[in-house]
């Protein structure tokens, strides 16, 4: 039994805090419940099996188990894949007292490795730090790249592999920014350049505000994998990065409410969508401008949970609760200047797919056929929107025009059928049916993730 190896509640909780996890991203990380976690932390419950106990420290990356137990011991070394095939996966796990974890990926991937999200979980749970004397880029610097690569995710065919490959390099470089000073010099030309420009000048202050937006990013990303506890880390930290600004941390709220949802928490999520959608309506806010800012950015903040809090009661089966969040959702819509047609595209494909979501697929196809293609100015949007269609299809009993959607989805976005969730698992259920008039269509479609790079 590890009872008696002594372990120590307190140094848990110390390298926790350490490793900027929270309790509840910890617990989601080993598989366990956030209130077992809090009374082992406290002393007040043992921490009674090996296997939990090597759980833990494969997430908190210990090498030496001295450091979680009261004295020296013998164990066997906790390896990488201890992290990334247990905590890192999300796969389920019995944690103690039988409270389950993540979720198995989908369509059969072990370890739910869509999108190669390995090294985004490793930058997340084991975040490089710059090195002495090495200099910090301007927050006007941090800013374009942080833009850029969100609009890979937006518009690129190839989002995955792109952002796997830059997103740990780019959180170096903001959490760098964020931490230290930049080089006045260069600071000072970059300021003069973007006012020669005409954008806005940003003081130092938005460096957390732009280190919350890569956060953010990490998460949307690692939930279009299906790497839903690595992503409710990461809306985790962004949610941390910002605290002086209530319309980032609103967003980041906002995140973590849809990370929750995946999680099969969706009361939480609500909870906490609600409460950030609250917080980010009273906010001061008076109108500000930028590449970080809508016209109203407490308003875009405040819908961004709103929709989150419909997904979350759909999931809950709360037909009339998603659709009272959704018009509230609307209502705000007049308060958005340019941003207002986006958010208003952003919340017709959250009332389709919240459609799905309780099963009324009639429904939900109406209400995407009903959206005008031309309004789906991103390939991120386009994606989404064939997605649910073809969701509601499959749920309609018709596998054919769900594959042929798929096809469109493969043309639109070729990595969508090989890293994206919910492509993955819609495949995998229509490989199921056994359907004569699909087998050609799902053999091609088949090929084409195979070839997928």
């Amino acid at each position: 039994m590890a009872g008696d190896y002594l372990v120590d509640g307190a140094r848990i909780m110390a390298m926790r805090r350490a490793r900027g996890l929270s309790r509840r991203v910890l617990a989601d990380l080993v598989g366990c419940s956030e209130e077992w976690l809090r009374l082992v932390e406290k002393g007040v419950r043992p921490l009674d099996r090996l296997s939990t106990l090597m759980r833990i420290a494969g997430v908190l990356r210990v090498v030496d188990m001295s450091e979680l137990v009261g004295g020296p011991i013998a164990l066997p070394a906790v390896s990488g894949p201890a992290v990334s095939g247990s905590a890192m996966s999300g796969r389920s796990m019995a944690g103690p007292g039988g409270h389950a974890g993540g979720r198995a990926g989908p369509g059969g991937h072990a370890g739910g490795r869509y999108g190669g999200a390995d090294e985004m979980g490793l930058a997340l749970l084991f975040p490089r730090r710059p090195a002495d004397g090495e200099a910090a880029a301007s927050v006007h610097r941090v800013r374009r790249h942080v833009t850029a690569a969100w609009e890979v995710w937006r518009r690129s065919p190839r989002r995955y592999t792109e952002l796997r490959r830059d997103l740990p390099g780019l959180l170096l470089m903001a959490d760098t920014t964020a931490r230290r000073e930049p080089d006045p010099a260069q600071a000072q030309a970059e300021v003069q350049a973007e006012a020669q420009a005409g954008a806005p000048a940003q003081d130092q202050a938005e460096a957390g505000v732009e280190l919350g937006r890569v956060y953010r990013l990490f998460a949307t990303v690692l939930r279009g994998c299906g790497e839903h506890a690595l992503a409710l880390l990461a809306a985790d930290r962004a949610v941390s990065a910002a605290p002086g600004d209530p319309s980032a941390v609103a967003l980041a709220r906002a995140e973590t409410a849809e990370a929750l949802v995946r999680l099969g928490r969706p009361a939480d999520a609500r909870r906490v969508a609600l409460t950030a959608a609250d917080l980010a309506a009273e906010a001061p806010g008076p109108p500000r401008t930028g590449a970080t800012r809508t016209e109203d950015a407490p308003a875009s903040a405040a819908g961004a949970c709103l929709l989150a809090a419909a997904l979350a009661a759909a999931a809950e089966s709360d037909v009339l609760g998603a659709e009272e969040l959704l018009n509230r959702a609307r209502r705000l819509a007049g308060r958005l200047g340019e941003d207002r047609d986006a958010f208003l595209v952003e919340l017709d494909l959250r009332a389709a797919s919240a459609a799905v979501r309780v099963g009324r697929h009639r429904q939900a196809l109406r209400l995407a056929e009903g959206i005008d293609p031309a309004r789906l100015s991103t390939r991120d949007h386009r994606v989404r929107h064939l997605l649910t269609l073809a969701t509601a299809h499959a749920g309609d009993r018709d596998p054919r025009a769900a594959a042929a959607l798929l096809r469109k989805v493969a043309e639109t976005s070729p990595e969508e059928l090989k890293h994206g969730a919910r492509a993955v698992r819609l495949l995998a259920e229509l490989r199921l049916l056994d359907c004569a008039t699909t087998q050609g269509e799902l053999r091609e479609l088949r090929e084409l993730t195979r070839l997928t790079a």
